[in-house]
């Protein structure tokens, strides 16, 4: 009896930390704008942005998506990797956030920088026939 007292006390705990399909999906797409963004795939990150999309940057400056990709697209702004350390997602209806943290190396004007950071995605979908876009994205900088 305590064995199986022991087995579902286990499982019980393994289910509590298991992803939905849909906190999965969040977090592979997270990844992959992550890639894109470190291998300067503008296309592929403007079919993901939303038309609405803003990103507030560790320095407190935002942009809107036009911006955001134009400033990506001059090369004063390089993403030369990024290294996620932690992340989890949260999915409810048609809305998703993504918290993190990681390793940003980084080019800005010719200078290279490395930042560890924390960060906040925030996606959302029409229904779920429509795919996931990202409406926002925020970088806090980890003293």
């Amino acid at each position: 009896m305590k064995k199986y007292i022991l087995i579902i006390t286990l499982l019980t705990g393994f289910l509590s930390f298991s992803q939905t399909r849909s906190e999965k999906e969040i977090l592979k797409l997270s990844g992959q704008i992550f890639k894109w963004e470190v291998e300067n795939k503008i296309d592929s990150l403007s079919t993901v942005f939303h038309e609405k999309f803003v990103v507030l940057s560790s320095d407190g400056s935002s942009q809107f998506k036009t911006g955001y990709l134009d400033r990506l697209k001059s090369g004063t702004f390089n993403h030369d990797s990024i290294d996620v350390d932690e992340n989890a997602a949260t999915v409810t209806g048609n809305t998703a956030i993504v918290t993190g943290k990681g390793k940003f190396a980084v080019t800005v004007s010719g200078n290279k920088v490395a930042l560890r950071l924390s960060y906040i995605e925030v996606f959302t979908r029409e229904n779920a026939k429509k795919p996931w876009k990202v409406l926002a994205m925020k970088a806090s900088i980890i003293q």
